[in-house]
């Protein structure tokens, strides 16, 4: 908590000092290190053992009989979930077998898919792997979990627009009736956009521990397509018509949400930065065709040092008050 309210500028350097002369040395107990290495280990022992499995097919797909293979999926997936049944619920090793139970999921059903040719595409498999890893995000409450299930998600939307676009092309709640490539920006940042609503609003029910990796790889998410959207919506005779007011639109958003009600500087440098990206595009397209190639890119260099240095100083800016505004709350 010290190193905390000192790197958030609430602390100098002197009371540091002073507190590390009292209380010792200021670095984490065994039981941090400990652990930490337990969450770290035992994430990474699932993901391991998950990929072997997967390796393990690929490598010997044509020495193994079909039944074999799937008694051998199912035996992968049948462990991970009992490996979940005699753990502590909550635990680091409830966490792990869950995360290794979705990756098992996707294996088995690309196993099927292989082993008996039925026909469904890969949007399908995608699809249905996020509907079967879903209640296993919710039971294990954990981070990686709901990453990876966010991951596969975006998988199958994006599959969805490039090989089924006709079960979403004529939805009427999208904004605009042309446009391949729009939509496919405009719906992957809105779908990750209402995930993030949703997380904000009930994430202590499906998380466990009060982190936000989830929230802010799900605002990443929503940003990236509407920032590529909108750096090339400046182009007139480009398909991104409306991505820039879009864009500046949810940005407003993002930047008034996350410092008004509730401060977080993750957040807010996504939105910094991803407006740096499009007002530079913005000063490419004003600027490019009536300038000298050197004196173009000079002035875009220190257009981009300007304006990301600006947004820097700001955040520091930022971290600190919260730092601040937290201690008077503590002592308050």
């Amino acid at each position: 908590m010290l190193m905390r309210l000192a790197e958030a500028g609430a602390l100098p350097a002197q009371a540091l000092q002073a507190a590390a002369g009292r209380g010792g040395p200021l670095q984490p107990a065994p039981a941090d290190w400990r652990r930490m290495a337990d969450g770290v280990l035992a994430l990474a022992g699932a993901l391991l053992l998950a990929a072997g499995v997967i390796f393990f097919f690929a490598y010997n797909w044509a020495d193994l009989q079909r039944f074999a293979k799937l008694g051998l999926a199912f035996a992968a997936l049948t462990a991970s979930v009992a490996a979940a049944a005699f753990c502590a619920p909550g635990g680091t090793g409830w966490r792990a077998a869950l995360f290794a139970a979705m990756l098992c999921c996707g294996a088995l059903l690309a196993l099927i898919g292989q082993s008996y040719q039925t026909g469904a595409d890969v949007w399908e498999l995608f699809a249905a792997w996020a509907a079967l890893a879903l209640p296993l995000a919710l039971l294990a409450r954990s981070s990686a979990c709901w990453a990876l299930w966010l991951v596969i998600g975006n998988s199958a939307l994006n599959l969805i627009m490039s090989n089924a676009p006709w079960l979403l092309w004529n939805a009427p709640w999208l904004l605009w009736s042309e446009g391949s490539m729009r939509k496919l920006l405009f719906l992957t940042a809105a779908c990750n956009l209402l995930f993030l609503a949703l997380a904000e609003w009930t994430y202590p029910r499906w998380l466990a521990a009060p982190r936000r990796h989830v929230q802010r790889l799900a605002a990443l998410a929503g940003v990236l397509p509407l920032t590529a959207g909108a750096c090339a919506g400046w182009w007139p005779r480009s398909d991104f018509d409306g991505m820039l007011s879009v864009f500046f639109v949810c940005v407003a958003a993002l930047l008034l949400l996350y410092y008004r009600w509730r401060r977080d500087v993750v957040m807010l440098a996504i939105a910094c930065y991803a407006s740096v990206a499009v007002l530079t595009a913005g000063f490419m397209h004003m600027f490019e065709p009536s300038a000298d190639a050197v004196v173009f890119f000079l002035m875009l260099a220190l257009f981009v040092t300007v304006f990301s240095g600006a947004a820097g100083v700001w955040l520091i800016r930022v971290h600190r008050q919260s730092g601040q505004e937290e201690k008077a709350a503590r002592h308050g």
